[in-house]
C-alpha cells in the first residue's frame, strides 16, 4: 500500500452513511485535514447494500446541513398505514414521512461528495485486525497496515473494528430479511397512494418487530421493497425455525403480493443483520470510536441512516477536538452517545420496544390508537420533523398536552 496514505490521522473503517458523515463534517470543519483522512472500503462504490432505503426527515435535515442535494432516484412517501395487533392506524402529516432511495446509488453519492472534500477511499481493502497503543492504532488489512491518531469503527452490524476492540457482543443483534418485488405503479397502492405499509401483527405470533413494504425504483424501474424485521431473533420460533416463521409472517402480512415462492427459495430474498442500541454498550476505546451500525440503531424499527449521521457529526466534533489536543475528547463521544439527542431518544425508543414487543403489546397498541394527535407528535419525534426530537423531555411533553388539550400547533 502506498506510504501516501497508509499513514494519516484519522482512519475511518466502512463508507456507509456513518462513515462518509464522520468524514463530510469532519472535513467541513477542518478543511486542512483534506488529504489526511482515509476511509476502508471492502468492496467498491457503487456497491450493493441490503437495507429498505428509507431516509426518514432528519436524515434530509442532514443533508441539507451538509449543503449536500439528493441527486439520486426516490420515492417520495407522504401517507402511511401500519396494522396492528389491535387495528389500523392510518398516517398523514401533510408532508413527507420518508423519501425512500437504493443504498448503492445514496452511498456511492456521499462517497463523491466526501472525496470532492478530501477524503481518500481505499477501496477492496478488508479489516482483518486492529491494534492499539497510546498514541496510535494500526490496522491490518488485506493490503497492508494502516495507522492513525483515531480510527472510526463505521463498518456496519458485524463490526470487524467493533469485535477486534470491544468484543463481538451478539446480544443485541436482530436480523431482517428482505426482497424487491417489480409492481405496475397503477396497481400498487405504494405507488398511487405515495405509501409505505407497516404490519406489526407478527408481534403476536412471537416475532417482536414488524413487516414493511416501502415504493422504490430500481434503475428507473418501480418495485416494492418488502421486508420483515425481527429484534430478537432467537427467541422466535424453535431452533433454526426463525427464518421459517419469518418468512411466514411475511406472506400473511402482504398476501396479495407473490411472495410464496420466497419460502422454497424459487424466489431471492436476503438476510442481514441489525445491531440496535444498547445503553450498557460502550463506544470508545482508547484511541478507537463506534459509529453507526457498528454502535447500533433505533430498536424499535431498526432505523439507522439518520443515526449513522447523528453519530458522524458527533464523532466529527469530537475527532477535530482530540487532535487539537483535548485527552478527554473521545470519552465525551461515548457519553454524548448516551446522553446528546439521539442516545436520548434511542434509549427512549428501546422503552418503547421492550412494550410494543413485549407481553403486554396489545395495551400498548391500543394506547397508541386512543389519541391521532398524540400519535402524530409522536410519529414528528421519530422522524426528527423540524428537530423536534432534540427538544428536552419536559418541553415536548408540554407541548403534547397543549396540543391534546388546547390543539395547539408543535411546530
Amino acid at each position: 500500500m502506498a506510504d501516501s496514505f497508509s499513514r494519516c490521522e484519522v482512519l475511518i473503517a466502512g463508507t456507509g452513511p456513518a462513515g462518509l458523515a464522520t468524514a463530510l463534517y469532519l472535513l467541513r470543519e477542518r478543511p486542512a485535514l483534506a488529504g489526511r483522512i482515509v476511509a476502508l472500503e471492502k468492496s467498491a462504490h457503487p456497491r450493493f447494500k441490503t437495507c429498505a432505503g428509507g431516509l426518514i426527515p432528519k436524515t434530509i435535515l442532514a443533508l441539507e446541513e451538509l449543503g449536500l442535494a439528493l441527486e439520486v432516484a426516490a420515492c417520495i412517501v407522504m401517507r402511511g398505514e401500519a396494522r396492528t395487533p389491535v387495528g389500523v392506524v392510518e398516517i398523514d402529516r401533510g408532508e413527507p414521512l420518508c423519501t425512500v432511495i437504493r443504498r448503492d446509488e445514496f452511498d456511492a453519492r456521499l462517497a463523491r461528495a466526501a472525496r470532492a472534500a478530501g477524503l481518500i477511499i481505499a477501496e477492496r481493502t478488508r479489516v482483518i485486525g486492529v491494534t492499539q497503543n497510546s498514541s496510535r492504532v494500526r490496522v491490518e488489512t488485506d493490503r497492508g497496515a494502516f495507522e492513525a491518531s483515531i480510527l472510526v469503527g463505521a463498518d456496519g452490524s458485524g463490526s470487524r473494528v467493533r469485535a477486534a476492540v470491544f468484543g463481538p457482543g451478539k446480544e443485541s443483534i436482530g436480523r431482517a430479511l428482505m426482497t424487491d418485488i417489480p409492481v405496475d405503479p397503477r396497481d400498487a397502492v405504494e405507488f398511487a397512494d405515495h405509501r409505505y405499509r407497516f404490519d406489526f401483527r407478527c408481534v403476536s405470533a412471537g416475532i417482536p418487530g414488524y413487516a414493511w413494504s416501502f415504493p422504490c425504483l430500481i434503475d428507473g424501474v418501480p418495485h416494492l421493497n418488502v421486508g420483515i424485521y425481527d429484534q430478537h431473533p432467537r427467541a422466535s420460533g424453535a431452533a433454526g425455525g426463525e427464518q421459517a416463521q419469518m418468512l411466514t409472517e411475511l406472506r400473511a402480512a402482504f398476501p396479495e403480493l407473490p411472495l410464496a415462492a420466497l419460502e422454497n427459495r424459487t424466489q431471492p430474498f436476503r438476510a442481514f443483520p441489525i445491531r440496535w442500541f444498547d445503553s450498557r454498550d460502550h463506544y470508545t476505546s482508547g484511541r478507537v470510536i463506534l459509529a453507526g451500525d457498528a454502535a447500533g440503531v433505533d430498536p424499535l424499527m431498526g432505523e439507522g441512516i439518520s443515526c449513522a449521521f447523528e453519530h458522524g457529526k458527533l464523532a466529527a466534533r469530537a475527532i477535530a477536538r482530540s487532535l487539537d489536543g483535548d485527552a478527554t475528547a473521545l470519552e465525551a463521544y461515548d457519553r454524548d452517545l448516551h446522553r446528546a439527542a439521539v442516545g436520548r431518544k434511542m434509549k427512549k425508543l428501546a422503552f418503547a420496544a421492550r412494550h410494543f414487543y413485549g407481553p403486554r403489546h396489545r395495551l400498548f397498541f391500543r394506547l397508541a390508537r386512543l389519541s391521532r394527535r398524540a400519535r402524530e407528535i409522536g410519529i414528528d419525534w421519530y422522524n426528527g420533523a423540524r428537530r423536534i426530537d432534540e427538544r428536552p423531555t419536559r418541553a415536548l411533553v408540554g407541548r403534547w398536552l397543549r396540543e391534546i388539550f388546547f390543539g395547539a400547533s408543535i411546530r
